[in-house]
């Protein structure tokens, strides 16, 4: 295990079921339920939906913030879960207030998007990478027609879990 998993794997990552307790964004189990009734909603109106994968790279936000500090281990965590609340602020600020954000990984957040075709999500993506720190890896998926939420969210893992 690398010195940047053992630091992930240390973080604050509870929820109470409505939010993540560090960050204040919905919680997965919300989040899921939010994303099942609007798959339902998507397939009876046929609109698209997207999500947007954020995260936060590890050794890049060090290397910006730290590079020539003695940090320990303890005080490295306490800047990482600092800046993954100031993360959940700059999305929110980033995309509209409709737009669901939760946080799903230690280090990660999906953005829910509804009614943006694949387009004017990528647009979207790329408007957002300028405006949110460049240690923050983003991707899209788009979601196809009658798709599965479980078969969506193996290609959302998948996309997450490259970066």
């Amino acid at each position: 295990m690398s010195y940047s998993d053992e630091l992930a794997a240390d973080l604050f990552f509870i929820n109470n079921g409505e939010i993540d307790l560090l960050t204040g964004a919905i919680a997965p189990a919300r989040f899921n339920q939010i994303v099942e009734r609007d798959l339902q909603l998507s397939d009876r109106n046929l609109t698209q939906l997207s999500m947007i994968c954020s995260n936060l790279n590890i050794n890049t936000f060090l290397e910006s913030r730290f590079k020539n500090s003695r940090l320990s281990k303890a005080q490295l965590k306490l800047e990482i879960e600092s800046e993954l609340v100031s993360i959940n602020f700059q999305l929110k600020n980033t995309f509209r207030q409709s737009d669901c954000i939760s946080r799903t990984y230690q280090l990660g957040f999906w953005v829910f998007l509804v009614g943006k075709d694949q387009s004017d999500g990528n647009q979207l993506l790329s408007r957002s990478r300028q405006k949110l720190p460049t240690y923050l890896d983003l991707n899209i998926s788009h979601r196809e027609p009658k798709q599965s939420q479980l078969d969506w969210y193996s290609q959302i893992d998948r996309l997450q879990l490259n970066n």
